[in-house]
C-alpha cells in the first residue's frame, strides 16, 4: 500500500503538474490573443493611413501636372507677349512715321498739281 500511496502521490503531484501548465497556457494564449487583436488593429489603421496617402499622392500628382502645363501655357504667352512688343511700334516711332508720310502725301500732292499746269 505504501507504493500504491506513493504513486498516488506522485500521480496527484502529476495532475497539479498538468493543471498548472494547462493554466499557463491558457493565460499564455489569451495574452498572445489580445497582442495580436491589438496588431490587426494597428494593422488596419496603417493601412487605411497608406491608402489615405496613396490617394493624397495621386491628388498631387494631378495637381503638379496641371500646375505644368499652366506653367508652360505661361512661358508660351510671355514669349509671345515678348514678340509682340518687340516688333510693335512704340508712340515715338509712330509719331515719326506719320511725320514721314504726312510729307511724302504733299509732295505728291505738289507733284500732281505741278502735272495738271
Amino acid at each position: 500500500m505504501a507504493v500504491d500511496l506513493c504513486n498516488w502521490r506522485k500521480n496527484v503531484t502529476f495532475v497539479k503538474f498538468c493543471t498548472i501548465m494547462a493554466s499557463e497556457l491558457r493565460e499564455t494564449l489569451e495574452r498572445i490573443r489580445n497582442k495580436s487583436e491589438v496588431l490587426l488593429e494597428k494593422y488596419d489603421t496603417l493601412r487605411s493611413e497608406r491608402d489615405g496617402l496613396a490617394m493624397k499622392i495621386e491628388e498631387m500628382r494631378s495637381e503638379l501636372e496641371q500646375m505644368r502645363k499652366e506653367n508652360e501655357r505661361l512661358r508660351r504667352n510671355y514669349e509671345y507677349m515678348k514678340m509682340a512688343r518687340t516688333l510693335a511700334p512704340d508712340m515715338g516711332d509712330v509719331e515719326h512715321y506719320r511725320s514721314i508720310i504726312g510729307k511724302l502725301v504733299r509732295d505728291i500732292d505738289k507733284s500732281i498739281a505741278q502735272l495738271n499746269e
